[in-house]
C-alpha cells in the first residue's frame, strides 16, 4: 500500500499513529519524497526512547519551561522548520515531559497522599476536616445540597459541613466489600459505588471544573454542563464527560480498567507507549473500552451495556463469563471468600442472571445447578467442588 502523505515531515510522522507504527516495525516509506523524512523521524524516535528517561526532575522542569515559552512565541510548524533535528528532539522530549507535569491534578495528589483503606465493615464518609461518619446500612444514600454544606444520609441523618466559598473541601467515601452507596453530588450528578470502592470528590465543585477520583467500580449519571466537563480520574485512566451514563471499573487487584458507555459520549485519556507517553480515545454508546496498563493501549468492543450496569438494579447478568470472574464479583458484592477445589473450573463459562437479593449461597446454587458443581459453607469460606 503506497503512502498518501507526500508533504508530511518528520514531526508529522511522529504524531501519526499509523506512520509511527511503520517506524516501530521498521517499514520504510514507498514514497521516495518521504524517505528522508522517515529516516529523520526514525532517528528522533530512537533517540527519544533511548534518552527520555535519563533526565533528572530539575532538567525536565527546565526543558518544560523552555518549551512552553517557545510554543507561546512561535507557531509549531514554523518553529520546526527553523530549528535543527537536535532541537526537534528537544521539543518532542519536552512535550512528553509536559504531559507528565501537567497531569497531576489537586485531587490526584490528595488521593496519593491520603491512601485511606477499608478498616471497618461499615461504609465510611470522611469529611475534609477529618470528621468521620460510619453508615451501617448495606445500601446507603448520601445526598449533598447545592452549596455543599448540608449532607443527608439515608434520609434520616443530616450533617452540616461548613465549606468556604473558595475552599476545595475534598470528602471521601469508602465502601467495604458487601456494601454499596449511592451519592448525589452538589451538581446533581449521581454515582452508584459498588462494593470495595473509594470515591474522593469536592463537597462543592469549583467554578471552573468538576473532578472526582475513583478506586473500584461505579456507575456515573452525570448532569450535563457543556462549559464544565466532568472528569473521573483513576490511577491509570481519566474519563472526560459532558453528560452521560457509564460504568467504570478500576479495582486495584484487576489487571485492566474497563469503561462501558450506556449513553452520551466520553473521552478517555491514558498512559500509553506512544512517543508522548499519553493518548486519547473517544467512545460511543454501547462500547466497552478495556485499558491494559502493561501494554499501554485501549481496545474497544461492542457489548450489551446492561450486563455491566445491572448490579445497580440488584442483579448480575453474565454471558459466557469465566467462572473466575463471576466468583470475584460475587465475593466482592457479599464480602465472602469463595474457593474452587479444582482450578480447572476457573475458565469454564456461565450464562444467566443472578438475583442479588438472595444470599451468597443461594446465588451460587443457581450456578451450581447449571454447571454441575456443589456449593457448601466450610468455616468462613464457601467451597465449590465438582460433582
Amino acid at each position: 500500500m503506497k503512502d498518501n502523505f507526500k508533504k508530511r515531515h518528520a514531526e508529522d510522522i511522529l504524531t501519526d499513529d499509523i506512520l509511527l507504527d511503520k517506524i516501530e516495525r521498521n517499514i520504510c516509506s514507498e514514497n521516495a519524497i518521504m524517505e528522508n523524512e522517515f529516516a529523520l523521524a526514525s532517528d528522533i524516535h530512537n533517540q527519544i526512547n533511548k534518552y527520555k528517561n535519563t533526565l533528572d526532575p530539575k532538567s525536565k522542569q527546565l526543558i518544560g519551561t523552555k518549551i512552553v515559552r517557545s510554543i507561546n512565541s512561535h507557531k509549531r510548524r514554523k518553529l520546526v522548520f527553523r530549528i535543527s533535528s537536535a532541537a526537534v528532539l528537544l521539543l518532542i522530549v519536552g512535550i512528553s515531559v509536559l504531559f507528565e507535569i501537567g497531569g497531576e491534578s489537586e485531587i490526584r495528589t490528595f488521593a496519593k497522599n491520603n491512601s485511606l483503606e477499608t478498616t471497618s465493615n461499615n461504609t465510611r464518609l470522611i469529611l475534609s476536616g477529618e470528621k468521620e461518619i460510619e453508615i451501617n446500612t448495606d445500601a446507603s444514600k448520601i445526598e449533598y445540597a447545592g452549596n455543599g454544606n448540608t449532607i443527608r444520609i439515608d434520609a434520616s441523618e443530616e450533617v452540616i459541613q461548613n465549606v468556604e466559598a473558595n475552599e476545595m473541601a475534598l470528602n471521601t467515601v469508602i465502601v467495604p466489600y458487601g456494601k454499596r452507596t449511592q451519592i448525589t453530588l452538589s451538581d446533581n450528578s449521581t454515582i452508584w459505588l459498588n462494593s470495595g470502592s473509594k470515591l474522593i470528590y469536592p463537597a462543592k465543585f469549583a467554578a471552573d471544573k468538576r473532578e472526582v477520583y475513583l478506586e473500584g467500580e461505579a456507575i456515573f449519571e452525570i448532569s450535563h454542563n457543556k462549559q464544565h466537563p466532568f472528569h473521573v480520574i483513576t490511577q491509570n485512566v481519566e474519563v472526560k464527560v459532558l453528560g452521560t451514563v457509564f460504568n467504570l471499573s478500576a479495582y486495584k487487584d484487576d489487571h485492566t480498567v474497563n469503561t462501558v458507555l450506556e449513553s452520551g459520549s466520553v473521552e478517555l485519556k491514558y498512559r500509553s507507549n506512544s512517543i508522548f507517553g499519553q493518548s486519547k480515545a473517544a467512545m460511543v454508546p454501547g462500547m466497552l473500552a478495556t485499558y491494559d496498563p502493561i501494554k499501554g493501549n485501549i481496545e474497544q468492543t461492542q457489548v450489551n451495556t446492561s450486563h455491566y450496569t445491572s448490579w445497580r438494579e440488584g442483579y448480575f447478568i453474565f454471558k459466557r463469563e469465566p467462572l473466575s470472574n463471576i466468583l470475584k464479583k460475587v465475593s466482592r458484592y457479599y464480602n465472602v471468600s469463595i474457593q474452587l477445589n479444582n482450578q480447572e473450573m476457573a475458565n469454564e463459562t456461565f450464562s444467566g442472571q443472578l438475583d442479588l437479593r438472595n444470599s451468597a449461597i443461594q446465588v451460587l446454587e443457581v450456578i451450581a445447578e447449571i454447571m454441575s458443581v456443589e456449593v457448601e459453607s466450610v468455616g468462613n469460606q464457601i467451597l465449590i467442588t465438582r460433582i
